[in-house]
């Protein structure tokens, strides 16, 4: 792998270029990859579903190869991909606005957190 994605958020990262490693990584059989495809096309046919990728990622993040999770996620994204992603990628640091504005190196810290557990989960699947 030569992209550098450990200096980047989680929103900066190629997404688009990570999911077919992941999928390949968490899915080795190529029938299963393929439904599993499918549960995530399910996100990504509206106006309003943005960042398909970078969603497709996080609900993999969050259900690693459990297809039944992958369908509950990819669900949550279709009614609000917003929810998923705070739950993907900003879980530390999301609704502590109070705390951001009373302790902005704590909440940089949270942010920190969250980006590091981001680059490990990726390095790890892509390692495996």
């Amino acid at each position: 792998m030569d992209t550098d994605f450990f200096s980047l958020l989680p929103s900066e990262i190629d997404h688009s270029a990570f999911l077919p490693k992941v999928l390949e990584k968490l899915f080795p059989d190529p029938l299963l990859r393929g439904s599993v495809v499918a549960i995530l096309g399910a996100y990504g046919r509206k106006d309003n579903h943005r960042e398909a990728p970078r969603v497709h990622l996080g609900i993999l993040r969050l259900s690693g190869s459990d297809v039944e999770s992958i369908k509950s996620w990819t669900s949550l994204a279709c009614s609000d991909y917003r929810d998923l992603l705070v739950e993907a990628e900003y879980r530390r640091s999301f609704g502590k606005d109070k705390l951001k504005e009373r302790d902005p190196e704590k909440y940089a810290g949270l942010e920190q957190k969250e980006r590091d557990e981001y680059r490990q989960w990726l390095a790890k699947v892509l390692a495996g």
